[in-house]
């Protein structure tokens, strides 16, 4: 029997007592009725039918690699070729992402499978390594990549800023030097959907960059506005998966601190998207808050205006700036995470007095901030619906 046919026997079996089901079973079954109502649902897409585009993922042990490899593994059209993971050379994938058995079952590689990949129409390689490490291992990799026409798409920071001084005060391990960061376009669909499309090479932006430049983006490009102070809540997942002590539960329960309070390495980044938007230098003051919430992203961007702006214009310039922007949900009421999280969707509102503005921004710092953009990017330089892999909602209160 299928899967989906275990599932509908077992949730058929509890029927009769619906009360009595835990909150937990509810959420899978709405998660799963989801998958299959839109087409996601399935068995790894490895070993499975042939599909058009190969991926690989390079550094896969971490909470990225196991959210990407969520996603991909029900990716209408991409087949998972190969995982490498330095750490955990030959074991099963599903050892270390224990929430991926039955999906990704198959071992750790040693190395990007390019043989495997010239078999595809198309073909990319993720690389989802700590900083410094991902520039090196990009600069080796990419002959073999543009004699293949392989596309890259990197998670980490080594290649966002283009300020070679910014680059080594905020990323001092990174080796990547101007010529290699020019070649990689930066990757958020938003803002620069027309050169993703064109792009073979693309950095992900960072996670709370991506609240950030969301949140504000519409604000600095249509509005004369003066200093951005921008306030950011993120859960703990985008601390990493090695063991921190300030992390550790007794010490994150019921608690919370700001942290790298306006020396924090994606404040430059804002910047740097945000001067874009707007054609001219913005100030920003950036401070981030750790909360306790393993995700989600809670952005709160305050400013001036030069003039008054009312509620209704504000709104309408946003909803504008967006229209084309399909993971972005302009909604009246103040967003929540639990509407976003699991999800690549992102929902502002915004609010004007007079002068003031604020801007509030929720998504998943995993998926929208990370591996769903990423699956966005794949799906726009590859020719692919901007949505394909990724449409489906949050699954609300857990």
């Amino acid at each position: 029997m299928s899967v989906f046919g275990q599932l509908s026997m077992s949730f058929a079996c509890g029927a009769q007592d619906c009360c009595a089901r835990s909150c937990n079973a509810r959420v899978f079954e709405i998660y799963w009725s989801r998958q299959i109502t839109n087409g996601f649902a399935g068995k790894t897409s490895v070993g499975s039918e042939k599909k058009k585009i190969g991926a690989a993922i390079a550094g896969g042990s971490g909470y990225g690699a196991g959210e990407l490899l969520r996603f991909l593994c029900r990716h209408p059209d991409v087949e998972i070729v190969s995982v490498v993971s330095s750490s955990n050379p030959g074991s099963s994938i599903s050892s270390t992402h224990p929430h991926l058995r039955g999906f990704c079952d198959f071992a750790f590689a040693p190395e990007v499978d390019f043989s495997r990949l010239a078999c595809f129409e198309q073909s990319v390689v993720f690389t989802s390594l700590p900083h410094g490490t991902s520039a090196r291992f990009i600069a080796e990799m990419l002959p073999r990549a543009e004699k293949q026409q392989t596309k890259v798409i990197d998670l980490s920071g080594d290649l966002r800023l283009r300020e070679e001084a910014l680059r080594r005060k905020h990323y001092p391990e990174n080796t990547a030097g101007d010529e290699l960061v020019r070649r990689f376009v930066y990757g958020m669909p938003e803002l620069q959907r027309e050169q993703i499309r064109a792009a073979q090479f693309v950095s992900n932006p960072g996670c709370l960059a991506s609240g950030c430049i969301l949140a504000a983006a519409p604000l600095v490009s249509r509005f004369n506005v003066g200093s951005l102070h921008l306030d950011a809540k993120t859960g703990t997942s985008g601390a990493g998966k090695a063991p921190k002590g300030e992390f550790h539960h007794p010490e994150i329960h019921g608690n919370m601190w700001a942290y790298k309070v306006l020396e924090h390495r994606h404040e430059p980044e804002i910047a740097q998207a945000l001067c874009g938007c707007a054609g001219r230098n913005v100030d920003i003051s950036f401070v981030p808050h750790v909360i306790p919430a393993s995700r989600g992203i809670y952005v709160t961007a305050y400013a001036t205006a030069a003039e008054v702006i009312s509620q209704t214009g504000l709104l309408t310039a946003y909803r504008e700036f967006y229209q084309h922007s399909p993971f972005v949900r302009i909604v009246d009421a103040v967003p929540q995470l639990h509407n976003v999280v699991l999800s690549n969707f992102c929902e502002i509102t915004v609010r004007a007095r007079g002068q003031q503005i604020v801007a509030i921004a929720a998504l998943d710092n995993l998926v929208k901030g990370m591996v769903g953009q990423a699956i966005q990017n794949l799906n726009l330089m590859c020719g692919l619906d901007e949505t394909a892999g990724l449409w489906m909602p949050a699954p609300g209160p857990m």
